[in-house]
């Protein structure tokens, strides 16, 4: 009740403050140092658009997701967020599926049915059928649905990317590992801490004594309590040691932190905050057990909540091996050198300041998909725009739909595609299909040192110039030998770096290791897929077999090829025969829970793609419904109204 009769306190004060104010703009609001959600307040109140909203924010070097979020948060009418996202995307393509799921963490956006049939027609002509009522969509997922139809406009291209940003925020790490602040709340003087161990413009340390996190990132956070400023003297060394990034001891009572360790089956902590300027941001873990730490794995992730939301704004997964006692360091990719250079995961969007909190979290959440399926039917229904005619269906939508089927198989082995080399090829109903070639015709193929991202696409056109130089047959002088450039943030996972398809039977693939962990195929199961002719389905599948070293390569050769070419090679086989491939496709047996959604997903858009519908169960009162004349009840024709999604 106290805390409570606080918030409202607050809130009456700084409605208050907020008025008596003289509104110019955001930026001269952000300039006389309110935050972006205060200036974001200021600028609603007085009746801006919501898309002018989250431009002027960004122009005030506000991130575009910081920025976006704070725009949906407080005008929360589903068009608005609609224009928000879009807008966002807008100022920065590259970064859709960041945006999208930060819009997704929301929920209340309030999206009904109706606002989305009405747009629908008048603007894109999208009606797919609908077989009930028309009903308020899942508060869980209303945030979601719009944000994904608002960016598919605009990056069809990057739909995948897209969904998976999507459904990994929805379904988070649930076990709080460490934290930083203290979610759903701004701090008075818009920063934690008194004096110079603060949030705000620092570089703190974690005490040598702290082995244990903050596992409760709700309750007053107060950093004076277990960290230190760069800039403190000390006399133990230890200390001295742990100020260099990269670097971090602890001395502590090894019985209290094996105490501790054994109630949250948890040993890695943060050790580093930098919340430096511009994008000098950056975290330091540390492994305090006696085990390497596998971070994708056991699913860690750090969330960023952004000043006082109680819903996360990043949810940046984190991947790499930490060692025991060692530290493993999380930076914004744009970061100055001298913290580059000791980073081990280099990330977009790693923006905190002062206010904003940030958490570690694991594990895996085993509750349902939510809406994924929803935010599926979304996309899908936003690809139907070459035709205005209801009963033609457009070739995206068609090649969406058979992308995600093949994408994500509904077998008991469910995989996602990773990388692919050359084109599956698609019969028509017509019974006509595409032209058939081979990849390669008496070539060696190596990819470019600067790709960083396999092509998850594998039934779009392949173009070899684009990603590949091509040399002479049987040309097998730096095979086993790949070596990528630095990645940025972008790089995911083994990249099909070499295609060999030789005289004779030399045929051979080379994988390149672009994470920053090594890969057990004994445990991390890993398929390639060989497509000959025009077969829809493999003509082979071999399942990859031993490991692969972080930055290292993996090559796979026939087992009738040359010596030369077997002696180079991780792994023989005889099933690996090249001379009619038209294409390769790396797959990966999948293991997070929310890939695993996709299987289900791939299964519900077998039905007739005619009908890309998903009804989802209201969680209160639908309100009002659409106009008289626009009956939303499934008539005999089944209905001409939009999806709800």
């Amino acid at each position: 009740m106290k805390k409570q009769m606080f918030i409202g306190l607050f809130t009456a004060l700084f409605t208050l403050n907020v008025s008596a104010y003289d509104y110019k703009n955001i930026s001269t609001d952000i300039g006389n140092g309110l935050l972006p959600v205060e200036a974001a307040k200021h600028s609603h109140d007085n009746d801006e658009l919501s898309e002018n909203a989250v431009q002027d924010l960004v122009d005030a070097n506000v991130d575009v997701v910081k920025a976006v979020q704070t725009v949906a948060k407080e005008w929360s009418s589903c068009e608005d967020t609609y224009s928000s996202v879009r807008k966002a995307v807008q100022i920065s393509p590259e970064r859709a599926d960041e945006i999208v799921a930060a819009i997704a963490t929301m929920r209340g956006c309030s999206c009904n049915a109706q606002s989305f049939w009405a747009r629908s027609r008048l603007e894109q002509r999208l009606r797919p059928r609908i077989r009930r009522a028309l009903v308020q969509i899942s508060d869980t997922c209303s945030c979601a649905s719009a944000g994904i139809e608002a960016a598919i406009e605009l990056v069809p291209n990057k739909t995948e990317d897209m969904i998976d940003a999507v459904i990994m925020a929805k379904n988070r790490a649930h076990r709080t590992a460490d934290s930083i602040g203290q979610i759903g709340n701004i701090p008075e003087k818009k920063y934690w801490g008194d004096n110079q161990i603060v949030t705000k413009d620092t570089n703190l340390i974690r005490n040598t004594e702290v082995c244990n996190g903050d596992y409760n990132e709700q309750d007053e956070f107060s950093p004076e309590e277990t960290w230190s400023n760069q800039g403190d003297e000390s006399n133990l060394a230890v200390f001295n040691f742990n100020k260099k990034l990269g670097n971090h001891k602890v001395l502590c009572e090894k019985e209290k932190q094996e105490e501790k360790q054994a109630e949250y089956e948890n040993s890695l902590i943060i050790t580093q905050y930098i919340e430096g300027h511009g994008s000098n941001q950056a975290l330091e873990l540390f492994n305090s057990s006696n085990e390497p730490i596998d971070l994708l794995k056991d699913n860690y992730q750090v969330e960023v909540y952004f000043h006082g939301y109680e819903f996360p704004g990043e949810v940046i997964q984190l991947k790499g091996l930490i060692e025991p006692q060692s530290t493993f360091v999380v930076a914004d990719a744009n970061a100055a050198g001298d913290i580059l250079s000791v980073t081990n995961q280099k990330v977009n969007g790693l923006i905190f300041k002062g206010a904003d909190a940030v958490v570690l979290k694991s594990g895996f959440n085993t509750s349902p998909c939510e809406c994924a399926v929803s935010t599926v039917a979304s996309a899908i229904n936003g690809m139907d725009k070459e035709s205005n005619n209801n009963d033609v269906i457009s070739k995206s939508k068609k090649d969406f739909i058979q992308r995600i089927e093949q994408h994500y198989e509904n077998t008991n082995l469910q995989t996602t595609i990773i990388d692919s080399v050359g084109q599956i090829l698609t019969n028509e109903e017509d019974g006509n299909s595409n032209q058939d070639h081979p990849i390669v015709v008496d070539k060696t193929l190596r990819r470019f040192v600067n790709t960083c991202k396999g092509d998850r696409i594998e039934m779009d056109e392949f173009s070899a110039p684009n990603q590949w130089s091509s040399f002479p047959v049987d040309n097998i002088e730096d095979s086993g030998r790949f070596a990528t450039q630095d990645c940025f943030a972008t790089r995911k996972d083994l990249l099909i770096t070499e295609y060999i398809e030789g005289t004779g039977n030399n045929n051979s693939i080379e994988l390149f290791n672009g994470t920053q962990r090594p890969i057990d195929f004994n445990t991390e199961r890993y398929i390639l897929e060989i497509y000959n002719d025009d077969d829809a389905d493999p003509e082979q599948k071999i399942y990859l077999k031993g490991q692969i070293d972080s930055n290292g390569v993996f090559l796979l050769s026939n087992d009738d090829a040359d010596d030369a070419l077997k002696d180079k090679s991780q792994q023989v086989t005889g099933e690996l025969k090249l001379d009619k491939a038209r294409a390769v496709v790396l797959k990966k047996v999948v293991m997070p829970a929310y890939q695993a959604c996709y299987a289900d997903i791939a299964n519900w858009i077998k039905n007739d793609i005619n009908e890309i519908t998903y009804i989802l169960t209201p969680h209160r009162d639908p309100g009002d419904g659409p106009l008289p004349d626009d009956d939303p009840r499934d008539g005999d024709d089944g209905g001409e109204l939009a999806s709800p999604n």
